[in-house]
């Protein structure tokens, strides 16, 4: 049984909220942009704040590839993990743009064709 309560957003809620939301995130970026000058920082912590992207980036995408929870699916049946991986040999070559082209072409096919490709070879090896 669904216990979550769905809620119908009006269209002018949605746009409200999403209005509210960018000047939110607009106020918070430029205060802290606007501090910036206020105050000197060590070169050890710009040093630091470089790493910041590079570490936090990774760790968004590994969630929305391998899932969380009991969706953890760290395995080549997950066709996020074969498009990674297509695009991770992708990169070793060639630009983003051909990155992300190669990323999503591969991830539309393996989401479409991966089962049926499994279920050919298995019955193809038995």
């Amino acid at each position: 049984m669904d216990s979550h309560a769905h809620i119908a957003l009006s269209n002018e809620f949605v746009i409200y909220l999403s209005l509210v939301m960018a000047v939110a995130t607009f106020l918070i970026r430029f205060s802290v942009i606007g501090m910036a000058g206020r105050f000197n920082m060590s070169e050890r912590f710009k040093k630091t704040l470089r790493f910041v992207p590079v570490t936090v980036l990774p760790a968004i995408i590994a969630v929305e590839i391998l899932g969380k929870g009991s969706n953890f699916a760290f395995n080549l049946e997950n066709p996020k993990v074969l498009a990674a991986i297509v695009c991770t040999i992708v990169s070793l070559r060639f630009g983003l743009i051909w990155v992300v082209i190669s990323g999503l072409i591969s991830l539309v096919i393996f989401q479409n064709y991966l089962e049926p490709i499994t279920q050919f070879l298995t019955h193809f090896m038995a």
